[in-house]
């Protein structure tokens, strides 16, 4: 018994340094995204990056098109992500060495945009493993990181700067391979995972929740549409140095992404509330330009904190998907990610120079601007936010049911995991099925049940996808549905005899 507890402090200690990698690993690959096409870099290295965006956008839609083929492709070691890491440097530094040709129009934007996207997708499916918590906390600290890294980089000049931006990727890739490695090692089943590992084991198939999902990706791309608005107005019509004001942005998003940080480990807020500050600090950004004008730095400042809150809500709420309505990860961050860091910014490199010289030359017409990108911050809002949304529901509570005072829960049933042996035999479900599909609706990810039960997520997706098949579901909150539906019928029953 003496020797179990002592194993404890290691086991924290190994938690904790694969945290540190995952938070460092991340914050490395948002640098490169958001150094990309900055003011400092040459003519050539920002026509590189918006090919490479562009080609970055294309493979992660593609991916999510294809997410059965992928799959078991996104699961390589360390020496493959080495490889990935150092080609995706390779074309991040040259275009900022050679002026036009092949290298720019061709090579660098291939393989740096594939790989980005390569890296991104596997990032996700780590997020995709983790509690939403857990989620939020690391994106937070990694967008601090980010912007810290950011702030460095600003001092450097073009060829230096594309040079830490490719050494970042390489750093990205790299404790991608570490975390794979550690992952595979300290797994009691990797042979078995290895014999399962298709993509139908890795991501239990069920009937995809469109409507919640769609609602999502437009949500995430009318905040992308507002924010790079406003913040295209400032670039090309503020009579402001745009250039000077980045560095003391960098600064302010640090400090205000640290006192949510605070909040979140002393668990003074709930995720819900978080989700609220984050949308609301996006729509500030657009109500305090016609307050304060285009002349005044403090909405550009506003506008830098929608940028980074907008990521933290693209990430977690990616996750949020993931865990709610068991939608494969690969589909929801290609297309999440793929609007926010890819179709968004593309779509605004390529015509904001002309269009908003054209349209918000005046004031009248940039306040109007401003108002439209708040109404759509609202609407956002609205889809996916609302106490109406799943993502608000607490995992007890369905969303179509309603409680009203002529139609009482009986008092046997309040707790809605009473009879679930019962409810478990009459499916068929076998006694593993039934633990994890218990330790699943009571509100456990997949990785919380793996280190429960001690089994390896493989297994843990093996019994789930059984379970569901028996259950005749697709989701967790059917899950919930049907269980307070056998419930009732199971208490009613008892009471008529």
């Amino acid at each position: 018994m003496k020797s179990l507890f002592n194993t404890f402090p290691i086991l924290s200690r190994r938690h904790k340094m694969i945290s540190g990698l995952r938070v460092l690993g991340f914050s490395f690959l948002l640098t490169w995204f958001s150094a990309s096409g900055f003011l400092s870099s040459t003519p050539s290295a920002a026509h590189s990056d918006f090919l490479t965006l562009l080609v970055f956008t294309v493979a992660l839609f593609v991916a999510a098109l294809i997410h059965k083929a992928i799959a078991k492709h996104l699961a390589c070691n360390w020496k493959s992500e080495l490889i990935i890491g150092v080609l995706a440097c390779i074309g991040t530094i040259l275009p900022s060495l050679f002026d036009e040709g092949m290298v720019i129009y061709g090579f660098c934007p291939l393989v740096t945009g594939i790989g980005l996207a390569f890296l991104s997708l596997q990032w996700a499916l780590l997020f995709s493993e983790l509690k939403t918590s857990t989620v939020i906390t690391q994106t937070i600290v990694s967008q601090m990181i980010m912007s810290l890294l950011h702030f460095a980089n600003s001092f450097l000049s073009p060829l230096p700067e594309a040079c830490v931006r490719g050494l970042l990727l390489i750093a990205s890739a790299a404790t991608l391979g570490i975390l794979l490695s550690k992952t595979q090692r300290n797994n009691q089943h990797l042979a078995e995972d290895k014999a399962s590992n298709t993509h139908d084991a890795l991501f239990p198939q069920h009937r995809i929740q469109w409507k919640p999902f769609i609602r999502f990706i437009f949500a995430i791309n009318l905040w992308g549409i507002a924010i790079n608005q406003i913040y295209n107005i400032y670039r090309y019509c503020s009579p402001i140095d745009f250039s000077s004001l980045s560095m003391p942005a960098a600064i302010i998003e640090v400090i205000f992404l640290g006192c949510l940080l605070v909040l979140v480990i002393l668990k003074a807020i709930k995720d819900t509330s978080l989700y609220t500050i984050i949308a609301s600090t996006a729509l500030l950004s657009f109500l305090l330009v016609p307050i304060l004008g285009f002349e005044n730095p403090i909405p550009f400042f506003a506008i830098f904190l929608g940028y980074c809150t907008l990521s933290i809500l693209t990430w977690t709420l990616s996750a949020r998907m993931c865990e709610a309505y068991h939608i494969d990860p690969v589909i929801v961050y290609g297309c999440s990610i793929g609007s926010f860091l890819g179709m968004q910014i593309v779509i605004a490199r390529a015509i904001a120079p002309d269009m908003f010289t054209a349209i918000a030359s005046l004031p009248a017409q940039q306040n109007v601007l401003c108002l439209i990108g708040a109404c759509m911050s609202f609407i956002a809002y609205q889809l996916v936010l609302n106490k109406k949304s799943a993502l608000w529901l607490s995992n007890h509570q369905p969303a179509n049911q309603q409680q009203t005072p002529t139609d009482p829960m009986p008092e046997s049933a309040a707790d809605p995991f009473t009879h679930w042996e019962q409810i478990a035999r009459n499916y068929g479900l076998t006694p593993r099925e039934s633990e994890v599909v218990l330790l699943f609706a009571r509100g456990r990810s997949y990785e919380r049940i793996q280190e429960t039960l001690v089994i390896s997520r493989g297994t843990v997706n093996y019994h789930m996808s059984n379970a569901y098949r028996k259950l005749g579901i697709s989701s967790r909150q059917e899950l919930l549905d049907l269980i307070d539906s056998n419930t009732l019928d199971i208490v009613t029953a008892h009471s008529d005899h």
